[in-house]
């Protein structure tokens, strides 16, 4: 029987013959890290990094002979990721696609409450921006039910819908933009009254009183701002 033994030199060799990447053990906890974008969408970033990692990871493992244990974390890493990404981005879909139906509905039940002339439904919808909110120095502070009142008096766009003889049809067309602040997010709606001759297009600014992706908040309210002529395309 014939035995074979082997040198110091080819143990060292047989030992060192594959490495351990610690940038595939950096990838997997950044794509750990990343599951809580589906929580805070600020973290998406980290899941995105993370899976790019595990991708380089693999790329890399036969160059410079990584070992089975980091390719196996970059696997998951790129996995985990992967899986993150998707998921937040169909979660998001959905939460957006949720939030603009809301801000419609709101500017939907304004405009209708606003043509019948049913001051009360569109007392309870109306608010103001941030800054309108903030009264002049030495000057009484008005109610909302005042400023509302006033608003129905006086801006041109409300006393035009107001005043009109013809049934209106409201068409929503686009939502313009959208931005946040520390009072809330708001939606800017286009909608075109398609029930007059030369159809006139607002612009409508729906604001909810919280972050987009508040999750804190137990109630939710949304107010329209402001509802102003919108140019045509």
């Amino acid at each position: 029987m014939s035995e074979t033994y082997l040198s110091a030199e080819s143990e060292d060799e047989v030992f060192d013959s594959t490495n351990f990447s610690v940038m595939s053990l950096f990838g997997f906890s950044l794509a750990i890290a990343g599951i809580f974008s589906l929580q805070y969408v600020h973290m998406m970033p980290v899941a995105i990094l993370g899976g790019l990692l595990g991708a380089a990871v693999l790329i890399l493992a036969k160059r410079f002979q990584l070992s089975f244990f980091s390719k196996t974390l970059g696997f998951l890493a790129l996995v985990i990721a992967s899986i993150t990404i998707s998921f937040t981005q169909f979660y998001r879909s959905i939460e957006n696609n949720y939030e603009l139906a809301q801000a419609r509905k709101v500017a939907d039940a304004y405009l209708e409450n606003l043509s019948k002339g049913d001051t009360d439904k569109v007392f309870f919808l109306v608010g103001f921006p941030p800054e309108a909110s903030q009264e002049m120095p030495g000057v009484e502070p008005q109610s909302p039910t005042v400023k509302a009142m006033k608003r129905l008096r006086e801006d041109p766009a409300h006393l035009e819908i107001i005043g009109r003889k013809n049934p209106p049809k409201w068409v929503f067309v686009s939502v313009e933009s959208e931005y946040g602040s520390k009072d809330g997010h708001t939606y800017k709606l286009i909608y075109k009254d398609e029930g007059q001759t030369n159809p006139p297009i607002y612009a409508l600014f729906a604001r909810k009183n919280c972050s987009k992706y508040d999750k804190k908040k137990t109630t939710v309210n949304w107010f329209i701002d402001k509802l102003e002529t919108a140019k045509k395309p």
